[in-house]
């Protein structure tokens, strides 16, 4: 069996919460590690970084279609993208540790490459500068648009690809 035939979304749902939280955490703890800090001042600071990223995400992006990813049927990650009239917007895109570089997150992307070619818009999302997932989206063929001190504004459209 191959790893894309084993690949299925579905919409996430309240007892996906907890995975949601390992999934965020799995994205940021190293980063948080270099300050020195204790894991337990690292979990309690990225719980309530959750709580806040979950509000920006319910009221930001209210049409975000929030899907769980799994391989052969367990979870391991986080899709979640919105459909806009003049752009689809990749909004996250996470997988559990173990399961990265394996192929499914590329997957996950080209497959929004070809929604997007098919629906003529193009593929956009923001990215924190440092995370190692850029080298990634400029290896599929997206561009930086724009930057802030922080942030990555990446795009793919199909007509310059």
């Amino acid at each position: 069996m191959t790893v894309e035939a084993s690949i299925t979304l579905r919409t996430a749902n309240e007892e996906d919460q907890d995975l949601l939280l390992d999934l965020y955490k799995s994205s940021r703890r190293d980063d948080l590690r270099g300050l020195g800090w204790d894991e337990d001042r690292i979990d309690e600071f990225l719980a309530m970084q959750y709580e806040s990223h979950q509000k920006f995400l319910t009221n930001d992006h209210p049409a975000m279609q929030d899907q769980i990813v799994l391989l052969a049927g367990e979870p391991v990650g986080r899709l979640a993208v919105e459909q806009r009239a003049e752009e689809i917007r990749l909004i996250d895109i996470t997988l559990l540790p173990a399961h990265r570089n394996e192929g499914t997150g590329t997957l996950l992307i080209r497959e929004l490459q070809q929604q997007a070619a098919t629906a003529r818009r193009p593929l956009r999302l923001q990215i924190i500068r440092f995370n190692r997932a850029v080298a990634l989206f400029e290896r599929l063929g997206f561009t930086r648009t724009s930057e802030t001190g922080t942030h990555l504004l990446f795009e793919w459209n199909a007509r310059s690809n």
